[in-house]
Order: structure tokens, then C-alpha cells, then sequence
């Protein structure tokens, strides 16, 4: 489906966070409510790729100074391997105001994540499984 059709809308409320729900079916990883919850820090920020108002990723970040984590990103499953996940990852870290490093931690196990972190020159730790990317926003004032 077109790009086009898609748009990223930031999740800034638990009441926000409801659309969600197909994206957390499985039990892998934090719940819904979990995240949800942390919405109401100042540090939590999140973001959800819609089509045609339908939830088909969403990527949560906690966010400290310049830095952000990646916590949980979901893509709806007969979305994956399709470029969601790139797409809303490019949109996010464009909105991510003022950060310019990203960190994450993935599953060894885990190849489709790791695949799609690697694509993004994500570099592993030395100390920990926790990769981590540098981002530079270029932003164009109109």
C-alpha cells in the first residue's frame, strides 16, 4: 500500500494509547497498559503509524537530555518485512526534538529486529546488548 496513505500521529495520553490494542495481542515484550502508564511521564514519548486511521506500528521511546531508548516497537504482523518498520523509525526520530543519539536493546534471537537495527547502522556495545545510533535531524524552515 502507498506510502502515502500512511500518516505518524504521537500518542501523548493513555486514552490515545486504546487504538492500540491490535498491536499488542501477543504477550511478548511490555503491555499495553504498562506503556500506557508511562505516558504520563515527562520522559515517555510515543509515536503510531496509521492507515486509513488503522494502527499498523508504533514505537515507544524513553527520553533523557539528548538521548532516547527505544522501549517497545510493533508492527502488525502481516505489516512486517515491508518497510514499516523503517518508515515509522525515519518519522519518529525526525519528531524526537532535541535528541541526537538513540539507544536500544534487542534479543540475540531476535534476526528480523536485529536485520532492521543493522540496516540502520545501529552498533552494538561492547559492554551490553544495547546498540546504539546517532541521529542528525536536518530540519528546513519554510
Amino acid at each position: 500500500m502507498p506510502e502515502a496513505l500512511e500518516t505518524l500521529q504521537q500518542i501523548a495520553t493513555a486514552s490515545d494509547s486504546n487504538m492500540l490494542n491490535p498491536l499488542y495481542n501477543d504477550t511478548d515484550g511490555p503491555s499495553l497498559a504498562f506503556l500506557a502508564d508511562l505516558l504520563a511521564q515527562p520522559f515517555c514519548r510515543a509515536w503510531c503509524l496509521l492507515r486509513e486511521h488503522h494502527p499498523v506500528a508504533v514505537v515507544w521511546y524513553q527520553c533523557h537530555s539528548d538521548c532516547a531508548e527505544v522501549i517497545d516497537l510493533r508492527v502488525r504482523e502481516n505489516e512486517r518485512r515491508a518497510g514499516v518498520a523503517t518508515r515509522l523509525l525515519r518519522a519518529s526520530f525526525d519528531a524526537l526534538d532535541g535528541v541526537d543519539k538513540v539507544n536500544l536493546e534487542v534479543r540475540a534471537g531476535n534476526t528480523a529486529a536485529r536485520a532492521l537495527y543493522e540496516r540502520w547502522v545501529f552498533k552494538p556495545s561492547v559492554t551490553a546488548l544495547i546498540i546504539t545510533q546517532r541521529v542528525r535531524v536536518v530540519r528546513t524552515h519554510c
